[in-house]
């Protein structure tokens, strides 16, 4: 990891609140890393939970999608869900979840994977390539 060195020029109050809101951040990461990894029922994934750049990803049934969706609405409200996915739709929002879950049309990836995360049945790391040109996160693609 490489530290903005402009970091350094802030005063020491916008420092201290950076590395707060880091640390913040971090406890909430790692929270979410392993109720995913340890304390999910979901430790036994479908194919579609993979990245879509894994050979073996594949896209989710209706079935899945509603599952997701209706544990996160349960959670908040279907509205609340429809908002976080970027959905406006003045007179019925949850129209076009209920299309994905008919399989009238397709969910786009980032919309499932967000589903996803916000559920905490995976966890979405960044897709930064090493120096080296490694990919970290296909380590266990098989």
């Amino acid at each position: 990891m490489r530290i903005n060195p402009r970091l350094f020029d802030e005063d020491t109050a916008t420092q201290k609140e950076i590395l707060e809101h880091f640390e913040y951040e971090n406890e909430l990461s790692r929270r979410h890393c392993s109720y995913v990894h340890f304390m999910s029922e979901l430790f036994k994934s479908p194919d579609s939970y993979r990245s879509i750049d894994d050979p073996k990803y594949r896209q989710p049934t209706g079935n899945e999608i509603k599952e997701v969706f209706e544990h996160l609405a349960s959670l908040h409200s279907k509205s609340v869900v429809c908002k976080m996915l970027g959905i406006k739709s003045k007179t019925n929002p949850t129209q076009t979840i209920n299309r994905w879950i008919s399989e009238e049309s397709e969910i786009p990836y980032s919309a499932w994977r967000m589903l996803l995360i916000l559920d905490g049945r995976v966890v979405q790391t960044n897709r930064l390539i090493t120096a080296d040109g490694d990919k970290p996160w296909t380590k266990f693609y098989e």
